[in-house]
């Protein structure tokens, strides 16, 4: 009896020791992340290029859409791209702008022109449309060099310009 007992408060200890413990985890966060980290888990390519302009985060990505594997696109978007396009397709990356306030929510309204000059010195003025809570458009960047990007957000009555260099390699 006196075996039993001690087995039982053992057992009772452990279990309130278990409890105490998964209350205490289910108060932290899972993982301390920052706005702007939680807000690039669904974007889609490769980070390329990050800015702030009058206190907005922008957030540049690109993606080949000739690779198969592209990054952060699910099977739908995979099948759909990759249905429309083939290897000779004459804008066959996928630049997006994805766009923070103040308070890192995202901008999910407005117009975005990206003008992207090649190492060659053309320029293709492109219109970025919204998706994937983000604006994207189509470009040819297929010649290795250095691109000048420049961007124009219009949020509201608010107009953003920004500009930057990006070498494809």
């Amino acid at each position: 009896m006196e075996k039993t007992l001690k087995h039982f408060i053992y057992g009772l200890f452990i279990l309130v020791f278990l409890a105490g413990s998964a209350v205490a985890l289910s108060n932290k966060p899972e993982h301390d992340m920052d706005d702007h980290e939680k807000a690039s888990i669904a974007r889609i390519g490769d980070l390329i290029h990050e800015s702030v302009v009058d206190g907005y985060m922008l957030a540049y990505h690109i993606l080949d859409l000739r690779d198969p594997k592209a990054e952060g696109m699910d099977k739908a978007s995979m099948d759909r791209t990759f249905a429309m396009t083939n290897e000779n397709m004459d804008s066959p990356h996928h630049i997006m702008l994805y766009i923070m306030d103040k308070n890192h929510n995202p901008i999910l309204e407005g117009n975005v022109e990206f003008l992207i000059k090649d190492p060659e010195g053309k320029s293709q003025k492109i219109v970025g449309m919204y998706m994937d809570r983000g604006f994207g458009a189509t470009a040819d960047m297929e010649n290795k060099g250095i691109y000048t990007i420049k961007t124009k957000a219009i949020i509201g009555d608010k107009k953003l310009l920004d500009k930057f260099e990006y070498e494809m390699e």
